[in-house]
């Protein structure tokens, strides 16, 4: 499928993609819309569900441990304001026209990866409005040990330098990635510059050393020491108008130097690689 780009986009818009735990205001319930007797709400210790005039949501959870509280409250805080936003977004009961299409959220969150020392979970959500979907994802990292929950910039001493590392090879995976693409199906290069150009702007912005635009990450391996990074971009923060969101493996090499000593030995790396790139 041929990815095509829009002109770059604010930063208010990516973050609103993105739909983090960071506002925790929630909108109020329009009077009239979701009244008590009017609602059905069954929940269970890993599901959520409830209806009510025009609307209904299903919300899931992962199977946790006690001794991840931490990261158990912080998916239902999020779930709870994802639902309220949800609810509180929806036209009144009394101003809606008889054939307005059902509303739903259905928010999944699942184990994307668990090292012998971090626990990734994402967050996908789609809001149906008829015909209309909105995709937003959202990522938990968890680090048992002291019971933390890690934002990206948590994991460097200096987070600025770390930030440019994982920039510059986001930018360069992404513009090989969608350059193949383009390539492939943009036919002449009449065409096909001013696609360039516009891709790689999209991606530069997308990918800028903004903690901003590294919200959703994992750590990546499999009931061992972690392997890297893998970094999630919605498709509307690269301002491509196709292809889905784009997932960035970054592996340890890069940033090991950048960890913070108290994870440093989370990550699996060649320790003798390491010094020949150094040379």
């Amino acid at each position: 499928m041929l990815a095509l780009f829009r002109p770059r986009l604010g930063a208010p818009c990516l973050l609103a993609l993105l739909a983090a735990a960071c506002n925790p205001g929630a909108p109020v319930d329009p009077a009239g819309a979701h009244s008590a007797s009017a609602n059905a709400t069954n929940s269970s210790a890993l599901a959520e569900e409830g209806r009510g005039p025009g609307y209904e949501f299903h919300i899931r959870y992962p199977d946790l441990p006690p001794e991840w509280q931490v990261l158990n409250q912080a998916l239902r805080s999020y779930a709870a304001q994802r639902k309220q936003q949800f609810l509180g977004a929806m036209t009144p009961a009394a101003d809606r026209a008889t054939d307005t299409p059902l509303a739903a959220l259905d928010l999944e969150f699942d184990i994307a990866r668990r090292t012998e020392d971090f626990i990734s979970v994402v967050a996908r959500e789609t809001a149906h409005s008829g015909a209309d979907a909105a995709p937003a994802i959202a990522s938990f990292v968890l680090h048992p040990a002291d019971a933390k929950l890690l934002s990206i910039v948590d994991l460097f001493t200096t987070p600025a330098t770390a930030l440019q590392a994982l920039s510059e090879e986001s930018r360069r995976q992404l513009e090989g990635r969608y350059e193949a693409n383009l390539r492939q199906n943009a036919g002449n290069e009449n065409t096909l510059a001013p696609l360039l150009k516009n891709m790689q702007a999209g991606v530069a912005h997308g990918t800028r050393a903004d903690a901003a635009n590294f919200t959703v990450f994992l750590i990546d391996g499999i009931d061992s020491k972690a392997i890297g990074l893998t970094l999630i971009f919605p498709q509307a923060q690269l301002a491509a108008t196709s292809g889905g969101e784009q997932q960035v493996e970054v592996p340890a090499k890069i940033f090991y130097d950048l960890l913070k000593p108290e994870y440093r030995d989370a990550f699996s790396v060649d320790t003798e690689e390491l010094k020949r790139g150094s040379r």
